[in-house]
């Protein structure tokens, strides 16, 4: 039970309340292990590498050793790190507000209309940066465009960013340094900095030579924001099936990572490890099943445990294809259990099968699944002395509780009212038109769609189509 204070402010202990929360599997001598064991893996196996020019930049480095083809870390090279994350750590007090982020850029489209799983045309990906925009977004545009050519993918999408919202973009797949020149000519043109995105460490403990390649071309340029993104371990397939020996390889990863990072680019802290679940009948990653939410409970307590803060980001998690039962389901389930773990904004938004499809009803699912979050993590308040058997023989003597002052006070403060999940019984439903949930999601998709008014002044429009145009034919030429 948490206290809490008094209506008038005070610390009056009339008033209590309770919200719930969940603790992690792991004991404070499991953790030291976890953490110990992950240690050790960067001293004697290490990160493999191949790339001459990232080898002689660490190896330079106090603790870093570069040894038949593998970066062997220092143990007190790594736990200088730790120590630093815990010193530096500043955690926000938790306010219990949740909120909704944004999601990858998925290849699909969910038509609201059909419920159809298809490819979208540009037309469609343009609204649905839109909705984005009206959203007050950035980041990675939330559907690519499947009219363009696979090659210009990465390209066609930034150019919709560009036109279509004020901060969406950069992020996406880049893997020829001279695309990326038209990348960041393109939101030079448009009065903006471009963001590189290079997946530099790859499960099992190796760094990505090609993305090191690319990211070192970049870095310190004032034209361009270089951020490194790091692994997927995933359960018998990229890391071990047994969950602890997988969170001590995901653990090594990201403190391997860390380490790699502030020496190439001089970022601080430590990112949370992953450890995601495979279903190897299937060949695809389970986001949102049973075996998801365990391995997340186990992130969650880890890296509270290493850095000293606590995880406050979660995503919606899913492998259904269209928002339906499946999705509300694997939704509600990874999402209540990630808040009460303490996570409080998500992403994921309108993200399906895994990150494949884009749905915009979904967008405004994730809202209601939110909305429905936030009220059990508020958790309940009762008066914790006051007098139950006045209470009820007042309502018995009225012959009703819903005619007293004390329900007409506290029935705001104690229910939700969701905007979309309605409390209504069949005659009201009927008598509002019967329509489906979805039917009323894809109403709210398309205000919010229409609330976006951004417009890039027509000079700009002009020089981003120009840079767009050379770009594409160096794409074309490049594939003859």
């Amino acid at each position: 039970m948490v206290s809490a204070q008094a209506q008038d402010g005070s610390d009056a202990p009339w008033r209590q309340l309770w919200q719930p929360r969940l603790a992690g599997p792991l004991a404070p001598g499991e953790l030291e292990t976890v953490l110990d064991q992950a240690v050790a893996t960067l001293e004697r196996i290490g990160l493999a590498c191949q790339h001459r020019g990232a080898i002689e930049r660490l190896a330079s480095e106090r603790g870093i050793e570069h040894r038949d083809g593998r970066l062997r870390f220092a143990p007190e090279r790594v736990l200088d790190l730790v120590e630093r994350a815990r010193r530096s750590a500043r955690p926000a007090p938790d306010d219990g507000k949740l909120s909704l982020g944004g999601c990858w850029a998925c290849l699909c489209y969910c038509d609201p209309a059909t419920l159809q799983v298809r490819k979208a045309t540009t037309a469609e990906a343009s609204q649905m940066a839109r909705l984005w925009d009206a959203r007050g977004l950035g980041g990675v545009v939330p559907l690519m465009p499947g009219d363009a050519p696979p090659a210009l993918a990465t390209l066609a999408a930034e150019r919709i960013a560009l036109l279509e919202s004020r901060g969406l973009g950069g992020g996406l797949p880049v893997l020829d340094p001279e695309e990326a020149r038209y990348l960041i000519e393109m939101n030079q043109a448009a009065g903006r900095r471009y963001g590189l995105l290079q997946q530099v460490l790859i499960s099992p403990l190796r760094l990505n030579h090609e993305g090191l390649e690319t990211a070192l071309q970049f870095l310190g340029r004032p034209d361009v924001e270089v951020s490194l993104a790091g692994s997927i371990p995933m359960l018998g397939v990229t890391c071990p099936l047994e969950p602890r020996a997988a969170l001590v390889q995901a653990l090594a990863e990201e403190l391997g990572f860390a380490i790699v990072c502030h020496v190439l680019t001089g970022a601080d802290g430590i990112g949370c490890p992953r450890v995601e679940p495979f279903d190897m009948r299937d060949a695809t990653i389970v986001f949102g099943s049973p075996e998801w939410c365990l391995l997340r409970a186990m992130v969650f307590q880890v890296y509270e445990f290493v850095t000293g803060m606590p995880l406050r980001f979660g995503a919606f998690r899913s492998v259904a294809k269209q928002p339906d039962a499946q999705a509300a389901s694997e939704r509600m389930a990874s999402v209540l259990w990630q808040a009460l773990f303490g996570s409080r904004r998500f992403g994921g938004v309108g993200q399906l099968s895994i990150d494949e499809v884009f749905s915009p009803q979904q967008v405004i699912l994730d809202g209601e699944i939110l909305g429905y979050v936030q009220r059990v993590v508020a958790g309940l308040r009762w008066e914790a002395e006051g007098d139950a058997l006045a209470a009820i023989s007042e309502g018995i003597a009225e012959g009703s509780f819903a005619g007293l002052e004390s329900t007409a006070r506290r029935f705001r403060g104690f229910y939700s009212f969701p905007d979309l999940f309605r409390h209504w019984n069949v005659g009201r439903w009927q008598a509002e038109g019967a329509r489906s949930v979805l039917s009323v999601a894809w109403d709210r998709a398309r205000q919010l769609i229409a609330q976006s008014d951004y417009h890039l002044p027509q000079e700009q429009v002009r020089e981003v189509e120009g840079v767009y145009r050379r770009a594409s034919a160096y794409i074309r030429s490049r594939r003859g």
